[in-house]
């Protein structure tokens, strides 16, 4: 099975139609800052920086950073300039030993995507602000002071890889070698090594957060620094994994995620109160029990395939129906096999809605050809609010003026996507076993959401149990799943805790 056609079908189908409607729908807005503008071609190999000086009130306690916002040139062995890279750093001000003080470089998927829904969702220190549950469309774009920045407890550099973001190809360099698993990894060790080159922080304890195709970037990222860069990484967080993506291809005749994806669909119709009155009344039970059997039972049933006899196909089929809220019948024609973007449009089909994909909370009216309604409404509402706020901010508050489109999701990259040798499914988690195995002090916090219907929780910690670590390595591993869809930071009460969460396991990763 081609890897590509694999991931397009288990994490982007119905999310790649709703970035191309918004990359076409949202246009940057411009500062009026008179100062001198990067070049759009973006081919100098001199630093392009803004520097400002910052303060924020952190639940009672001022904090002061520095913001800096720019591009560092990218180079090959002769010097010659491959690309540039766009990054926002923060940096906490009055630092009096560096080495003490960690540093994190974090980045979302795509993969074509740039660190706008980490930067601006959840760990920098201006936020956009959603409704406290995240599961509405706000009115008009506004951003507020982030009490739950992740700088109150490590520096913050924010990576966009090229052609997202302000980050591009040098002239006469073909950007097409860098849409591809390994020269991205590549990209982003080099563009690590030389920020902590230049900005002196070789001593300082060093992490990663990648969310979605990120995680999958930062799982041979671990790999990579270690080996061409001699740079040993202190932790890892993993926010809404797509590390294996085997356990997401929900493809005929393979059936694992099928069994995997379950738990999420149950969630969701726990969430729409579409199961019985005894399974509302107490989620964690009823995911515990969805849980076991999908991996039992179900999954047994499913690897009959054809052979499965009549009346065991009609008690699983009763049992799906009764975990998922769908029609019997409809489960019946679907061979027992239920997709999460066909689950999405399904479940509240009587009431003329369908839900999220990226947060099966989320819901919207579907179009009148429901077959062919592939948007998903839970990725609308964390884009346009998102992309007009960053666009102001840049050039407001960071004072990085830049005609430039900001590329917060490019349908080119994505669509240019080299995944490898085209045979299988991509696997990233033996590079991620390797770099654990190496350097026995690297910690991860696996970040997961309930309701995520693209990379379903029960998939992401399916993976995570399967590296094939030494026991000794296992408590290496911290969970946290969260009542939240794929964007976990978009509910409020989920961002406060997921900062506690992080907060910890910084600490931990430290205490080495």
């Amino acid at each position: 099975m081609n890897s590509s056609r694999a991931y397009l079908r288990a994490h982007l189908r119905a999310v790649l139609f709703a970035w191309t409607l918004m990359i076409l729908a949202v246009a940057p807005l411009h500062g009026e800052d008179k100062s001198a503008k990067p070049s759009d071609n973006q081919t100098s190999n001199t630093e392009k920086l803004t520097l400002s000086h910052q303060s924020l009130d952190v639940r009672g306690k001022m904090l002061r950073y520095t913001a800096t916002a720019g591009t560092l040139p990218l180079t090959d062995d002769a010097g010659k300039v491959e690309a540039n890279i766009f990054f926002i750093a923060y940096t906490k001000e009055g630092t009096s030993d560096l080495a003490k003080r960690p540093v994190m470089f974090a980045f979302n998927g795509g993969p074509g995507a740039s660190a706008m829904w980490l930067h601006m969702g959840a760990l920098g220190p201006r936020r956009v602000l959603l409704d406290d549950t995240g599961t509405s469309l706000p009115a008009s774009a506004q951003l507020v002071n982030n009490e739950s920045t992740w700088l109150d407890f490590t520096d913050l550099v924010f990576i966009d890889p090229v052609g997202t973001g302000f980050s591009r190809a040098a002239a006469g360099v073909d950007a097409k070698k860098f849409y591809e698993v390994n020269g991205d990894i590549d990209a982003a060790a080099r563009f690590v090594r030389l920020y902590v080159t230049r900005f002196g922080r070789w001593l300082s304890p060093k992490l990663i957060a990648g969310e979605s195709y990120g995680t999958t970037r930062a799982a041979g990222l671990a790999k990579q620094l270690q080996n061409a860069c001699g740079i040993n990484l202190s932790g890892i967080v993993f926010i809404s994994s797509a590390i294996n993506f085997e356990t997401l291809a929900n493809d005929g005749g393979h059936d694992l995620p099928y069994a995997l994806s379950l738990p999420s669909m149950a969630a969701t119709a726990w969430y729409h109160q579409k199961l019985s009155a005894a399974r509302e009344a107490d989620q964690q039970k009823t995911l515990a029990e969805v849980e076991r059997w999908a991996l039992g039972d179900y999954l047994a049933a499913l690897a009959q395939g054809d052979a499965l006899g009549a009346p065991e196909r009609d008690r699983v089929a009763g049992q799906l129906a009764a975990f998922t809220g769908l029609d019997k019948a409809y489960i019946d024609e679907s061979k027992l096999r239920v997709d999460p973007s066909h689950f999405a449009r399904q479940l509240l089909r009587h009431e003329h809605q369908m839900t999220g994909r990226m947060d099966g909370r989320v819901k919207g009216p579907v179009l009148s050809v429901v077959d062919g309604d592939e948007r998903d409404p839970a990725f609308f509402l964390a884009t346009g609010p998102f992309v007009a706020a960053l666009n102001q901010y840049l050039r407001q508050d960071l004072h990085y003026p830049s005609d430039l489109n900001y590329e917060f999701i490019s349908g080119a990259v994505h669509g240019a996507w080299k995944w490898g040798s085209g045979q299988g499914y991509l696997n990233m988690a033996p590079q991620l076993a390797e770099a654990m195995t190496a350097n026995a002090h690297l910690k991860i916090l696996v970040v997961a959401g309930l309701y995520d219907l693209v990379t379903p929780y029960f998939s992401q910690r399916y993976t995570f149990e399967h590296l094939g670590l030494a026991p000794s390595l296992l408590g290496n591993i911290t969970y946290a799943t969260y009542p939240a869809g794929h964007q976990v930071y978009t509910s409020l009460a989920v961002l406060k805790r997921l900062h506690a969460d992080a907060a910890a396991f910084v600490q931990k990763a430290l205490a080495n």
